[in-house]
């Protein structure tokens, strides 16, 4: 789904819910905000749908009859749950010839079977339905009837009607009775009736146009491909239609007359954008299918598989909008192909889709166009790169969140710092390409398994704080230079460590030499020796790294003091320390020279100074115990406890 949708100002949050039966609690949620129950709890698993439905935009009814081919996953299964809100009736269920009873409890429809089925014996259920589709869930959508003149004083003769479904993420069951869950994909044909001066479009193959009564036209299309229930579709107007063939793939464009000038122009890179996917990702994953873009009237777009439906407001002649139309082609193998497992692995869908945003944009305009467009879905647009958006890996609300396409390509970019470009591609197109994951669904495991033989290593210093904190990498950063030598410390100040590819461009006498260290641990120091003498070192030059600016760490060994300063007769430190030790001090004149050292016993670990709560060790130093007595000047104090130590300056009068 694009992001232009999160425009919309919808709020709430899902909920765990209580299984088996879907009861939404009382209170303000919106309909449908509660997610059906999971697929794993029902006992069976759903092989096919055959949807046949009769839509009436006079009336905005929809009747209907689905045939689920399904098979029981567990001995003893009685009762079977589908899901279908309550403002849309269930008239009947069948199988066979045989009336089931069933019953209501919520937005469930529970179905009586007559005898417990045998496991893995397929079977099928036919349900009949009626009713007004409402509005649901957060977004507010579902089956949706509209005019494309409503609310305006246009052309009566343009008072055509649309209809369209938005389903994600669990609004399908809003407008058929399905088991509404991503994890249980299944084969779909859907036959839609409408009005015969409109045309219908669906997911897969059109396979007749037929005539069932006068004034009405019957759709028949047939998805050859596995689908979640949320990418289901149909949409219905007085289309104007073309096609164009892109290699093998046939491309199609559904869209309202008044807009096909504009629709050929926003649309014309698809077919390089294809091409483009196929060789990132690997082959368009619906062989032998097209791939449609279908005007609807909505505020956003969503990619119903071969068959993305596009609102009418990114039609605008001069391809503004051109990453959504890649951004939902993309969805084909991410998310489409590769379906997400439960709903906290969205971001593989949209994170992914995002990210092909840029690399269509490295594509076509350069590596600088590229960080750029990073940097505008990044810092530019989360100067708080995401802290205060909840976690990626378990996002709340699932929709709209623009957490889970920003932070989730920026996930992605910084795995590719980590891999290099080479492994990083390989990583992708094996990913996509995998036979046990083509067209199956995947979780957030799946991609980190992958990544991981990639790298050959464990990479969960990566993926844990990018997934389960909310955090980002606060890093601090001092060059040293020394002749032909280089030297770049970091210290990660943030509670989590992070695994970061931090790229460093060193400046020599002869050119320019480009470094990438990975920052794993709490404090590290990287070292360089160069043929030639080294100018400069800059950190991160291109600003591609996810991060903020740390502090300086905070010394293992701190001593504050003299005071008084200069001192005469005495003089009070205060020393911090983060170890336990045995703390020594010693004495040096401004030529270097060691006059006196002090044994000040041991020192327990007191916190740093910033503590507030910190305990330091005080202790009072008098000129007087060193013989002879310095001379007025300057001196120094230097306090050191194991491998720490810390100098104070001071000046002497008499």
């Amino acid at each position: 789904m694009t992001t232009c949708l999160l425009l919309v100002g919808f709020t709430g949050a899902a909920a765990p819910l209580p299984s088996p039966v879907h009861t939404p609690p009382s209170g303000s949620l919106l309909v449908g905000d509660y997610p059906p129950p999971p697929a794993d709890e029902r006992g069976f698993d759903v092989l096919s749908y055959d949807l046949d439905i009769h839509l009436d935009p006079s009336s905005l009814f929809i009747r209907g009859q689905v045939d689920m081919g399904w098979a029981p996953t567990a001995p003893g299964l009685t009762t079977v749950q589908l899901d279908l809100v309550e403002e849309l009736t269930c008239t009947a269920v069948r199988d066979g010839d045989q009336d089931l009873v069933f019953s209501r409890e919520g937005d469930a429809i529970l179905v009586h079977l007559a005898t417990p089925p045998v496991p893995g014996v397929p079977d099928t259920l036919t349900t009949f339905w009626e009713g007004r589709p409402p509005r649901h869930g957060q977004l507010q959508v579902g089956l949706l009837f509209r005019q494309h003149n409503a609310g305006t004083p246009t052309d009566p003769a343009d008072d055509v009607p649309i209809i369209a479904n938005i389903s994600e993420p669990w609004s399908a069951h809003a407008w058929w009775p399905c088991k509404d869950h991503p994890a249980d994909k299944a084969l779909v044909s859907l036959a839609v009736t409408v009005p015969d001066t409109l045309s219908a479009v669906s997911n897969g193959r059109l396979l007749e146009v037929t005539h069932p009564a006068p004034g009405w036209r019957r759709f028949a299309w047939r998805e050859e491909y596995p689908l979640p229930t949320y990418l289901v579709s149909v949409a219905a107007s007085n289309y104007s239609t073309w096609t164009e063939m892109c290699g093998d793939v046939p491309l199609e464009y559904h869209v309202f007359p008044s807009d096909r000038a504009h629709a050929e122009i926003d649309f014309a890179p698809t077919c390089a954008m294809l091409e483009f996917l196929a060789d990132r990702f690997g082959p368009y994953p619906f062989a032998g299918e097209k791939y449609a873009q279908v005007e609807i009237k909505w505020v956003g777009a969503m990619e119903h598989a071969t068959a993305t439906s596009v609102s009418q407001m990114f039609l605008t002649g001069d391809r503004q909008h051109e990453l959504l139309v890649v951004h939902e082609l993309a969805h084909h193998w991410f998310g489409n192909s590769l379906s997400p497992a439960q709903w906290s692995d969205i971001w593989l869908n949209e994170g992914f889709a995002r990210y092909s945003e840029a690399l269509w944009v490295e594509q076509t305009q350069g590596p600088a166009a590229y960080r750029k467009f990073m940097a505008s879905i990044g810092r530019e647009g989360h100067p708080d790169l995401f802290q205060e958006m909840g976690l990626l890996g378990d996002p709340d609300p699932i929709l709209p969140n623009i957490l889970i396409y920003d932070k989730g390509a920026w996930l992605l970019h910084s795995l590719r710092l980590l891999l290099g470009d080479q492994a990083f591609d390989a990583l992708l197109y094996s990913y996509v390409t995998d036979p046990a994951l083509v067209h199956s669904n995947v979780g957030t495991r799946d991609f980190i398994a992958r990544a991981e033989d990639q790298a050959g290593r464990s990479l969960d210093g990566f993926f844990t704080p990018w997934l389960e904190t909310s955090e980002v990498p606060q890093l601090w950063t001092r060059t040293s230079i020394s002749q032909n030598q280089a030297t770049l410390r970091v210290v990660q100040n943030q509670d989590t460590l992070f695994e970061v590819a931090l790229p460093v461009a060193l400046r020599t006498t002869t050119g320019l030499r480009k470094e990438t260290v990975l920052v794993s641990r709490r404090d590290q120091t990287f070292t360089w020796e160069m043929e030639e003498w080294v100018q400069e070192i800059t950190v991160d030059p291109d600003t591609l790294v996810f991060m903020t600016a740390g502090r300086a760490p905070v010394p293992p060994l701190q001593a504050h003091g003299p005071w008084p300063n200069p001192v005469a007769e005495a003089a009070d430190f205060r020393i911090y320390s983060r170890e336990a030790g045995q703390l020594k001090a010693r004495l040096f004149d401004a030529r270097g020279h060691e006059l006196a050292a002090f044994d000040l016993g041991p020192i327990q670990s007191t916190g740093p100074q910033e503590d507030p709560e910190a305990t330091p060790l005080s202790w009072t130093w008098q000129p007087a115990q060193v013989t002879p007595r310095p001379a007025a000047g300057i001196y120094w104090m230097e306090f050191r406890s194991g491998k720490h130590r810390t100098v104070r300056k001071m000046a002497l009068v008499r």
